[in-house]
């Protein structure tokens, strides 16, 4: 059985990439990480995220969502795709289990609140730097209480937030995908609702943001005089 100080000591030799576009946030988990880590080195954009994870020299990546010029989420899945293996806790404000499962479907091994205390962040650090996932009880609670529509979109609604992003309105994104404009309407409702938000563009952003679909460019032209979604 481990003692205290062994699990510290464990944590201690870890080198850490930090990633948060916030930057007080960023010297302020810095400073927390220092004492139990080997050497922290911060990271304020997605793309300083990639360069510094696939150099190899780090042993655990912890990173916020909403990083520019991409999100974290699409930084991870780059990552796994080119076959860096590096563990990754992703730190972020956002618990709601569809951006919790896309996380961990995207690569990640572990995911923390930022309003967890440290010593639960230690935990997770343990824990992946051994090879296991971690997820903070109180999100892991959610995730088995929420339906499984809430935890992720499904392949229409991927699509249809696709559309959405190309400047599409309801009618031509029903004549695309083959649907009704009934049937988009419903969809972009739900989705809506999943995001918390109240607009089209405002859904596109978010959508995004958090890396749940693709990066695509938004024509807003193409929305000009459009009633809000």
């Amino acid at each position: 059985m481990a003692t205290r100080g062994s699990r510290q000591a464990k944590v201690r030799r870890l080198r850490v990439l930090l990633a948060d576009e916030h930057r007080c946030v960023a010297e302020g988990l810095a400073g927390l990480l220092a004492k139990r880590t080997d050497s922290v080195r911060i990271v304020h954009d997605s793309e300083a995220l990639l360069l510094a994870a696939l150099a190899g020299d780090v042993d655990l990546v912890i990173t916020d969502i909403a990083l520019s010029p991409f999100s974290a989420l699409h930084a991870l899945r780059r990552l796994r795709r080119q076959g860096c293996e590096v563990p990754v806790i992703v730190l972020s404000t956002h618990g709601e289990p569809l951006i919790v499962r896309e996380a961990m479907q995207a690569g990640a091994n572990g995911y923390v609140l930022k309003q967890s205390t440290s010593g639960e962040l230690y935990s997770a650090m343990e824990a992946v730097s051994a090879g296991n996932q971690y997820v903070s009880p109180e999100l892991m609670a959610s995730l088995l209480q929420a339906p499984e529509a809430a935890h992720r979109l499904t392949r229409r609604q991927r699509d249809v937030i696709r559309c959405m992003a190309r400047g599409l309105r309801t009618s031509e994104i029903a004549a695309t995908l083959g649907i009704s404009v009934r049937t988009v309407e419903s969809h972009r409702q739900a989705l809506l609702d999943l995001l918390g938000v109240h607009s089209g563009v405002a859904l596109i952003r978010e959508a995004e943001r958090l890396g749940l679909i693709p990066l695509a460019p938004y024509d807003a032209s193409a929305h000009a005089g459009e009633e809000p979604c």
